[in-house]
C-alpha cells in the first residue's frame, strides 16, 4: 500500500469529519473490496453526515481492513439535523440512533459537553474535552473504558462528560 511505503509499517489511523467521513467510509469500502490485505488501525468519524442505515450495510466490509472504529455523535449538531431533514433519514453523527446494531464500533456521545462551536458541528476544533479524548485514542491507543471522563451507557455506547472546574 502506498501509505505503508511512504510512512512505514507502523499503524495508520484515519479520521473524517462530516461529508468527509462519508467519503472516507465509501473509499475504505472500495479499498476493502479491491485490496483486502490493507490494514488501517483506527478509523475516527466525527459528526459523520452519512445515512445511518447505509453505514450499517457498509460496516462489515470496512471492518475487514480497519482494526477499530470510533464514531463521535451529539444531539447538538444543527447542520446534521438539517441534513437529516433534507435527506429524510437519520445521520450517523446524530445522537439517538440505535447503535446496538453497530457491532464492534465505539460510539461516543458528546451531548453533555458545552457547545462551544457556534453550530455544534465543529466540536473537535472548539472543545478541549473532545481534543483530549481524541489524543487519548489516537496518541495513547486507549479504549473508551480507559479514557478520562468516559461513562459506559451500553455495550458500545459511551458518554464523554465535561471537565469540571475542580479538574482544571
Amino acid at each position: 500500500m502506498e501509505l505503508e511505503k511512504r510512512f512505514g509499517h507502523d499503524e495508520i489511523n484515519v479520521a473524517g469529519h462530516s461529508l468527509g467521513a462519508r467519503g472516507l467510509v465509501l473509499a475504505l469500502s472500495e479499498v476493502a473490496n479491491r485490496n483486502p490485505d490493507v490494514r488501517i488501525g483506527e478509523l475516527v468519524l466525527l459528526a459523520p453526515d452519512m445515512d445511518f442505515e447505509i453505514f450499517v450495510r457498509i460496516l462489515p466490509r470496512i471492518q475487514r481492513v480497519v482494526e477499530n472504529i470510533t464514531v463521535y455523535v451529539t444531539s447538538e449538531d444543527r447542520p446534521l439535523a438539517l441534513s437529516a431533514q433534507l435527506h429524510g433519514y437519520p445521520r450517523l453523527g446524530e445522537a439517538g440512533n440505535d447503535v446496538s446494531t453497530l457491532i464492534g464500533v465505539d460510539v461516543i456521545d458528546l451531548s453533555d459537553l458545552p457547545s462551544d462551536s457556534p453550530t455544534g458541528h465543529l466540536y473537535h476544533i472548539y472543545s478541549e474535552d473532545v481534543g483530549a479524548d481524541l489524543s487519548q485514542l489516537l496518541n495513547e491507543g486507549k479504549q473508551p473504558g480507559q479514557r478520562r471522563r468516559m461513562v459506559q451507557l451500553s455495550d458500545n455506547r459511551w458518554k464523554l462528560l465535561p471537565t469540571t472546574h475542580a479538574e482544571e
